[in-house]
């Protein structure tokens, strides 16, 4: 192993250092000797503390301290600036107010110095903290935006410090200015797309910020938020070798800070997002998502890559019991903001928003009323051992005119004469014609979606089908699941349950139809994590079924092997197994059932099998399934991105690394 270098030491002294100044100052002492640190590293940082504390009279105007040579003080010039007070001082910089004092017109400015405690350092480590206050002037300098507090003006001073003049910024906190001014979820909402702006500018120009907090982002008397301290901000791409100076120090704000940056990964603008996101679940509930108070450095660590933050309408609840303004917020919030906040947050950096923008924009179609962008995660890519779940019928507003059209076509030609079947489907033509027109630029303001315009149907059921609960079930089944295939689960398990009333109503208990809507409610159930009344569900409509020797309908192979699939995401695979068996038998006897449920069946008892430890029966039904699969997908697809992936992990049980890495490859290239 090789020792550690002089630079590597003071980078780790500077972002000890940091993270102490982070905690209140009369705990800091006691939070250092919490943490797991070497002796020396230890001794380091808090002799730096003591120091910090002893400055602090200097910078007071005391003459408490010795003053590090050529460090200018309150009252003296900087430049064109003279120096007024001391604002703030952070983990790099201190600022100073300041005013124009050459005479040609008055301005109040923040001068922004690289702290005195800094230029007692040893040689590297200061060489290091130089370079990254010259980076953070360079950066400013391509940035001008209204949330962007602008540089007006930088230089050196006369024994050769770097110092930058920026906008002088009168405002609060983020969330102090949300509270004090008592803004609803809406007004939060509005701010924070303005803060999106000035992130997504600076991502416009290839800057990371890498500290986007509160405390950086503060909010004028207008209400105008102004983003501040580019300190650590670097270039994206900007190679971590090129530059010790800009790159190797560590500092950043843990509690905001993304799972790559708290693992020292490289970062990307999703960095920010994710940063992003903390601010936005900040500003909703009153509270960060997690509490590293007290933690360790490798504690906060795990929380924050690997823990679950509470969902937004429980931690709002929690504060609704104390402060009326929560419970107002809590009663705005939805499914789907909480979908925004979670995308924004994901773990994994590829998952998140795209950009600041695109974060924005869901932002924007929430405050809007409109459906949002955001996604929940698969239970395939959740857990990375489970297989992904068994496709959804409707997976966009055309497969869902279209396959409403064609069940109700199917069903009505059964159920009815010819003549009353031809009406009533004339009938729901031109229902859903008229859900199309909805998406016509020509006839709205702008041009809606399919799946906006199946959320307009919805609404209009019960006025166009009054008395007529046949045609009714039958498209709200076609739409519930729609919003199902979209995770709306609120709006889905509205229509669902309206549509097993009616179709109760219609058909009777045991009719096929209502099997097929009692399918749906109860893979909903599982979706919304209540998997004993999925189960009871699945059951049900299983013994029916069998009851009313409907066995031969494709409904009973899918409804089997959906039964399996939830025993399999439990990881109960003594129970998932007997089912998916069943499920694979009558799909080896029903050749012309749809050759992408047979592949996921496949799938699933391999994983399974797996699950067993049964390697040669998993890797036989991969293999199987994998042909299955380039058949019904030969473009490829989700689904066989995920078996791909489970087949390696198998490769990977089996001693095979270079098939692993091989299907590793494939599923990567896929997806």
């Amino acid at each position: 192993m090789n020792a550690p270098t002089e630079s590597s030491t003071e980078s780790a002294v500077l972002d000890w250092f940091e993270r102490a100044l982070e905690q209140p100052a009369g705990q800091r002492d006691a939070w250092l000797d919490a943490q797991a640190l070497p002796e020396a590293l230890r001794l380091r940082v808090q002799r730096l503390l003591q120091t910090e504390s002893s400055l602090g009279g200097f910078l007071e105007e005391s003459a408490s301290a010795p003053e590090p040579e050529g460090f200018p003080a309150v009252g003296e010039h900087v430049g064109n600036y003279q120096l007024l007070a001391r604002l703030d001082a952070g983990g790099m910089g201190v600022v100073y107010r300041a005013r124009r004092a050459d005479g040609s017109y008055e301005q109040d400015v923040a001068v922004k110095l690289i702290r005195p405690l800094h230029l007692l350092a040893a040689p590297e480590f200061r060489r290091q903290m130089l370079a990254r206050f010259e980076q953070e002037r360079v950066l400013l300098g391509r940035l001008q935006h209204p949330n962007i507090a602008r540089i007006l003006d930088g230089g050196r001073t006369a024994s050769g410090l770097p110092w930058l003049a920026m906008e002088f910024v009168d405002g609060l906190p983020l969330t102090e200015h949300c509270e004090r001014e008592a803004l609803d979820l809406h007004a939060r909402l509005r701010l924070f797309l303005k803060v999106c702006a000035g992130v997504q500018e600076a991502h416009r120009h290839l800057v990371i910020h890498r500290d986007l907090k509160p405390d950086n982002i503060l909010v004028t008397r207008d209400g105008t938020p102004k983003l501040l301290d580019f300190g650590i901000a670097r270039t994206l791409g900007e190679d971590a070798n090129g530059d010790p100076g800009a790159t190797q120090l560590t500092a950043m704000t843990p509690a905001y800070a993304s799972p790559e940056h708290v693992r020292r990964q490289p970062l990307t603008t999703a960095s920010d997002v994710y940063s992003l996101g903390v601010l936005l679940f900040q500003l909703v509930t009153g509270e960060r998502p997690y509490r590293l108070d007290g933690l360790t450095p490798a504690e906060a660590e795990r929380a924050i890559c690997d823990g679950d933050p509470p969902s937004l309408r429980n931690a709002l609840q929690r504060a609704a019991k104390d402060d009326p303004a929560s419970a107002m917020r809590a009663s705005q919030l939805t499914d789907d903001l909480q979908q925004v906040v979670a995308k924004a947050m994901h773990k994994d950096a590829a998952r998140r928003y795209g950009t600041a923008q695109s974060l924005a924009t869901d932002i924007e179609r929430w405050l809007q009323g409109k459906p949002v962008l955001a996604h929940p995660d698969s239970v395939g890519y959740r857990m990375r051992k489970f297989v992904g779940r068994h496709p959804l019928g409707v997976i966009a507003g055309t497969l869902a005119l279209v396959a409403v059209l064609a069940a109700s076509g199917m069903a009505l030609w059964q159920a009815r004469q010819a003549r009353q079947g031809a009406a009533d489907l004339r009938e729901m033509n031109h229902f859903l014609l008229e859900v199309t027109q909805a998406s016509d630029p020509f006839d709205a303001d702008r041009e809606l979606t399919l799946s906006e315009a199946l959320d307009v149907a919805a609404t209009r059921i019960d006025e166009r089908f009054a008395g007529r609960p046949e045609l009714a079930a039958e498209l709200r089944f076609g739409i519930g699941y729609s919003m199902l295939s979209r995770y709306r689960l609120e709006a889905a398990d509205t229509q669902l349950a309206r549509a097993l009333a009616e179709s109760r109503t219609a058909f009777g208990e045991d009719d096929i139809r209502t099997l097929r809507v009692g399918d749906a409610i109860a893979y909903l159930r599982q979706e919304q994590d209540r998997g004993q009344e999925a189960e009871a569900g699945f059951r049900n409509v299983i013994a029916r079924l069998q009851r009313n020797r409907l066995t031969d309908d494709p409904l009973y192979g899918n409804v089997l092997g959906n039964l399996g699939n939830l025993f399999l995401v439990r990881e109960d695979y003594r129970q998932a197994d007997p089912w998916l068996r069943q499920a694979m038998a009558w799909f080896d006897v029903h050749p012309d059932a749809p050759a992408n449920d047979r592949a996921n069946i496949l799938s699933n008892l391999a994983h399974a099998a797996h699950g067993l430890e049964d390697l040669p029966r998993a890797d036989a039904l991969y293999a199987r399934a994998q042909a299955a699969m380039a058949i019904a997908y030969p473009q490829g697809s989700p689904d066989q991105a995920i078996l791909l992936n489970n087949r390696a992990l198998l490769a990977e049980d089996r001693g095979d690394r270079a098939a692993a890495l091989a299907l590793h490859r494939q599923s990567l290239a896929m997806r």
